[in-house]
This record gives C-alpha cells, structure tokens and sequence, in this order.
C-alpha cells in the first residue's frame, strides 16, 4: 500500500499549527525516578506515545507532525535520557528504556497508548509491548526493525575498551556522519538543521547511549499486536530499505505496510500530511473494531 506523496516541513510546528497561530503541544517537566525528565504532551483522545530515533529528540523527529496529531489524539512524546535529552546519562538496555516509558506513562496517569517508533525508537517500543502488554494498545513501527536479542558474547565484547571503540567507530561511519543524509532522505534538503548539527559533530552526545542499548539487544513484540509499518519509500539507510520494510512485513503476520513514496529514514519530517493519515486511519479503524457492538453489529455510541 502506498500513502499519497507530497512535500513536509521544516519548521518547528506543522501548517495546521501555522494556519491557527497557536500550539497545542507543550513541554512538560516532570521527574522519573528522581531525575528530570521531559515529555511534549497536548491533545485529547486516545493516548498516542510517540518515540524518537537516535539522532536527536521529540521535537526534531515529530514537530512537523504533532500538532496535527494532536487534533485528533492525546500526543505524548517524551525525550528519551541520553538521547533525546543529552543532559541526562543513558539507561543502557532497551529494557530500561521500556521501563522508563512504563513510569513516564504512570506519571502523566496514563494507563495504556498507542506506540509509535521512528528508528532506533522502533525498537524501544517493541521491548515496552514485550514487557508491558496490557499498556500498548497497538504498535506502529516507522522505518525500523527492533532489534533483536544478541548473544551475551556481544555485551561482553561491547564492555571492553578495544571491542567497544571498533563498535563505536563503525556506529559513527554508518549512523553519525554527515554523508548519511543522501541515503536517508529522499531530498536531503528537508533535514532539519538540528539533525545536520548532529551529524557533523566530531563527539555526537547520543552515541554512547545508542550503543549501550545496541550492544545489549532487546525483544521482539509479540506476534499479535499486528503492527502498522509505515515506511519512507526512498529510505537508504542499511537495514531500512523497502525491500527489508517487506522482509519485515512478511515476518510479522497480521501486520499492514504502507509505504510512503518520495520519503526517506524520517516519512513524518518530509510528509507530514501522509503519515498523519496513515497513522489515523489505522489507530481509528483498530479502536472502532475494539469497541464493544451494538445491536445490528454496529459499535456502542458509549463506548
């Protein structure tokens, strides 16, 4: 399935925010477990968590798409620590990050959401839906494979210095380098300027975060979820092209694959419009068939 194409922005609110010259979505400063932590919320309706990538945070990955979002969904987009928030340490393993999420979301008195991942937030979102089921209603992984769990010999390795800086090295060449964007955008000219920043650093602050939780793996969500991927058709990014959003499809039964065209490694970022539908269409038609039916088959007004 393909979504409709078209050009996204670049700005810090998309056109829907422009149009009515207000922002729905807000940062909010809370404290997990003891340390500061910050999250973007706005909106009301069914709780929609939305996880960033590896290069940067909430606001670079879905500011072109939450206001939108928001319109119809209760936006809840933190930044992860050591990530998305530089100033905080990294937790490590992905499951960490779950459990992290798991607190953020008792925080704000939220008892489960819909999880959206971009990348490296694939696979966070896929260890929250392995640990805590009953929290995830549904999952929508964008231009993302979770990644796997890894034999302990690769942790071992990972803890000793030389091992690591080999790692290390081959994550800043394939992941933190300034000649990724061709590969990831189907028109480089979309990156946003704070992702540019990050990829021409000489000691990308995200880094040793992202390779704590790479070295250490995480789980695969469980079959029955049945995801929504949502692909940026031009992604070149290895491990992220069509053909492995197929392969993905194909290893997920009951999963939907809707590919994005003229788009790459961040769909959301270079059409907002047709992720937003995409994400929509599939959060609304899963909540209607949840929903308890009436008589005639029709679903419950109340529920």
């Amino acid at each position: 399935m393909r979504a409709p194409g078209g050009r996204g922005q670049d700005g810090p609110l998309d056109d829907s925010a422009q149009e009515r010259g207000m922002s729905t979505v807000s940062v909010k400063e809370i404290a997990i477990d003891g340390r500061p932590a910050s999250v973007h919320v706005g909106g009301q309706g069914e709780p929609l968590l939305l996880v960033h990538g590896a290069w940067g945070g909430a606001s670079m990955h879905w500011a072109p798409v939450w206001e939108r979002l928001a319109e119809r969904f209760q936006v809840i987009a933190p930044d992860l620590p050591g990530i998305g928030r530089t100033d905080a340490p990294g937790l490590g393993a992905l499951d960490a990050y779950a459990r992290w999420l798991e607190r953020l979301l008792d925080e704000l008195a939220v008892s489960s959401a819909w999880c959206v991942g971009n990348s490296f937030g694939v696979s966070v979102v896929s260890s929250f839906a392995t640990l805590f089921a009953a929290r995830c209603r549904g999952l929508v992984f964008v231009n993302g494979v979770p990644i796997p769990p890894l034999p302990r010999l690769v942790g071992w390795l990972g803890a000793r210095p030389l091992p690591r800086r080999m790692l290390r090295a081959l994550m800043r060449k394939q992941t933190y380098n300034p000649r990724v964007l061709s590969r990831a955008y189907a028109d480089p000219g979309r990156a946003p300027a704070a992702l540019r920043e990050v990829l021409e650093s000489a000691n990308p602050p995200q880094l040793e975060a992202v390779l704590d939780a790479a070295i250490q793996g995480g789980s695969r969500a469980p079959l029955s979820l049945n995801p929504l991927l949502v692909w940026g058709e031009a992604d070149q990014l290895l491990g992220n092209s069509a053909d492995d959003a197929k392969k993905l499809h194909a290893s997920l039964p009951g999963s939907q694959l809707t590919f994005i065209p003229a788009t790459g490694h961040m769909p959301q970022v270079e059409n907002p419009e047709a992720f937003v539908d995409a994400v929509s269409r599939f959060i609304e038609a899963r909540a209607t068939a949840a929903r308890p039916r009436g008589f005639g088959g029709q679903a419950s007004p109340g529920a």
